[in-house]
């Protein structure tokens, strides 16, 4: 007898992926073991990685320049064959601090397997360059 699992929707994904990036290292973790691939693959226009570790990684120094956020969609998720389009914004106290587009690719269980980043409106004196990551 074999045992099939449901795959997770789109929707979910996309809700739990934004859920997220308002968690402490610890709470990324335990979401991020159900929510991503193993080798889960990070490309924005300031760097890449791949795993789980240095995609958690990436908020700390965001989080050290700004301070409390908060990371919200900002439209409903779209999908299709296996991508979901999560549009977002970043919220600080002094209000919208950025914005931008990520594109999840999704595994056949429906666990994120890619993200693909994009700036839709970046804040005030973005400079990709300086803040480009090391490989």
């Amino acid at each position: 007898m074999t045992t099939e699992t449901t795959p997770i929707s789109p929707a979910a994904t996309a809700e739990a992926y934004v859920s997220f990036w308002n968690l402490s290292a610890d709470g990324q973790r335990t979401l991020g073991a159900t929510l991503f691939t193993p080798d889960v693959a990070r490309s924005t226009p300031i760097g890449e990685s791949t795993g789980l570790e240095p995609l958690i990684d990436f908020t700390h120094p965001f989080a050290e320049g700004v301070g409390d956020f908060t990371f919200v969609a900002r439209a409903e998720p779209e999908s299709h064959h296996g991508h979901v389009r999560v549009r977002w914004e970043i919220r600080t106290e002094a209000g919208s601090f950025a914005e931008g587009t990520d594109v999840l690719d999704l595994d056949g269980s429906g666990r994120i397997a890619a993200i693909t980043a994009f700036i839709d409106r970046a804040p005030d004196g973005f400079d990709p360059d300086a803040h480009h990551e090391e490989a």
